[in-house]
């Protein structure tokens, strides 16, 4: 929902400047980092992608699958058919994470090309919105 919180908790202790200081020029420099190593990065994160051992996520199917594997062992074969079905659902759930990854590592956003600059202004609006914020934890009050 959002990039990171950004509430009035966090800028106010900034001071006077608030955002445009030292926060937006340390996103800039990370966001500069991050676009010229994209490379590495999504190198990096393919290597889970493939890990056997880790779950992208754990469906009410896997659940299912799971119960039913412990409640029946000599159906044992239909139950690995039917985990294998879910590992691919949820390893196609991690490739579409991925892309969308390397979108936002490369700077497209909604499929428009967007500079360093304006990459980090979105974020930073993003996480102040006030919309976004509620929707992530019901009993933030912004009227407070």
């Amino acid at each position: 929902m959002v990039p990171f919180r950004l509430t009035r908790d966090i800028v106010d202790p900034m001071g006077v400047i608030g955002v445009e200081g030292t926060l937006r020029r340390c996103c800039e420099f990370t966001m500069h980092v991050m676009r010229r190593q994209h490379d590495n990065i999504l190198t990096l994160l393919e290597v889970l992608l493939y890990d056997p051992l880790y779950v992208w996520t754990v469906t009410p199917q896997k659940a299912a699958a799971l119960q039913r594997r412990r409640a029946a062992d000599s159906t044992l074969n239909l139950t690995l058919m039917e985990e294998d079905a879910v590992n691919t659902q949820g390893n196609e759930s991690a490739k579409r994470t991925l892309v969308r990854l390397s979108q936002k590592l490369k700077g497209v956003e909604k499929g428009t090309p967007l500079s360093v600059k304006g990459q980090v202004n979105l974020l930073i609006q993003q996480a102040k919105d006030p919309t976004n914020l509620c929707r992530m934890y019901h009993g933030w009050k912004p009227h407070a």
